[in-house]
């Protein structure tokens, strides 16, 4: 898990590093930030996000918490964290853009379906008549 230091930044100058971070980000190919975020990242965080982006989607795509937490390793009070913050709105934009980009979204559920398959948990994604 990543530390933070006590010592905190003042919130103006977080800010100010945040939007320097998102414009560099915004303004990278998708081979030049999956380079920049695996060097930027470390593992623990790599996982964080990957885990934390597919619970979303899960959610949106309306798995129960049993499902997203035994199929993502994660624990049952993450998944309900971040489903309460999906059901007040906090993950709007982040579902949004997702859908928007359809072979993102997709490739997601691919492998979130290749995870349960692979597991023995569920049949593919396409077949629904399973679906939890």
């Amino acid at each position: 898990m990543a530390r933070i230091a006590k010592r905190k930044l003042k919130e103006q100058h977080l800010r100010e590093l945040y939007t320097q971070l998102a414009d560099t980000v915004g303004t990278l190919t998708a081979a030049q930030a999956d380079s920049f975020l695996s060097e930027l990242l470390g593992p623990e965080e790599k996982i964080m996000i990957a885990k934390r982006l597919a619970i979303i989607v899960m959610i949106n795509e309306r798995y129960s918490l049993y499902r997203i937490a035994e199929t993502l390793c994660v624990s049952s009070a993450t998944a309900e964290k971040i489903k309460a913050r999906h059901e007040t709105g906090a993950y709007t934009h982040v579902v949004t853009l997702l859908q928007k980009n359809k072979k993102g979204y997709l490739s997601i559920l691919q492998t979130i379906d290749s995870i349960l398959h692979l597991g023995g948990i569920l049949p593919h994604y396409g077949d629904t008549r399973l679906r939890l």
